[in-house]
């Protein structure tokens, strides 16, 4: 399964991973709860656009962090400025939420919109955790992930996703972190300690979910 979540990486978002990035767990939902609980230290604060998906806040507040709202306008298509987020920043400031396509609203960040906002992470110091989980729900264009911008964004991207909303797998069960290395291990451990493991019958079908729905474009129809 992670072969296959590298492979779908290179062949959507021309992105190279290795399988020793990926970390499998119970969902996206708690492949989320597993980045913040490796990230955060008590206190850490968390910049979550809004509106945003109901769970960030609170998995944020679990791992001892602080949620750290901005609010984006309907005027601006609910998307957030990169001044809004820079107003933001403490020197408690651990990372970004970013989830485009967005739930609830529908918002797609265009290219240009996350490279300003990257710099912001870069020039910060700053994580930025990419949620996209729906990144083929989209109706005009293609997806752009943040971390297709530069080899520098990539090393501060830890994207979350899974096959609940691409391939309509949501009981399955089956989310992934694709992370830089030197977050591997904190994940996988924080993956291990909350469950023994996924089964096997749900991996081998979300391995061929990945491998093989693209061939019959199911999925872009």
């Amino acid at each position: 399964l992670k072969k296959a979540v590298c492979q779908k990486f290179m062949r959507d978002n021309s992105l190279y991973y290795e399988p020793n990035q990926i970390v499998v767990s119970n969902g996206a939902k708690h492949s989320l709860v597993n980045v913040f609980g490796a990230i955060l230290n008590e206190g850490d604060e968390v910049i979550i656009p809004a509106p945003y998906w109901v769970s960030y806040p609170e998995i944020v507040k679990i791992n001892s962090g602080v949620p750290v709202t901005v609010y984006a306008s309907e005027d601006n298509d609910f998307k957030v400025t990169p001044e809004q987020i820079e107003e933001k920043i403490t020197e408690k400031t651990r990372a970004i939420v970013l989830n485009s396509p967005s739930n609830p609203t529908g918002m797609v960040y265009t290219k240009e919109e996350l490279e300003k906002i990257a710099e912001i992470a870069l020039k910060h110091s700053l994580y930025i955790v990419s949620d996209e989980i729906y990144e083929h729900l989209i109706y005009e264009g293609k997806h752009f992930s943040i971390a297709q911008i530069s080899d520098e964004v990539k090393d501060i991207t830890i994207i979350v996703n899974g096959v609940s909303k691409t391939y309509a797998m949501t009981g399955w069960r089956i989310g992934y972190v694709i992370t830089p290395e030197e977050w591997f291990e904190p994940l996988y451990l924080h993956t291990g300690h909350q469950v023994s493991g996924m089964a096997d019958f749900i991996l081998e079908a979300c391995t061929v979910a990945l491998n093989d729905e693209h061939k019959y474009g199911a999925v872009e129809a």
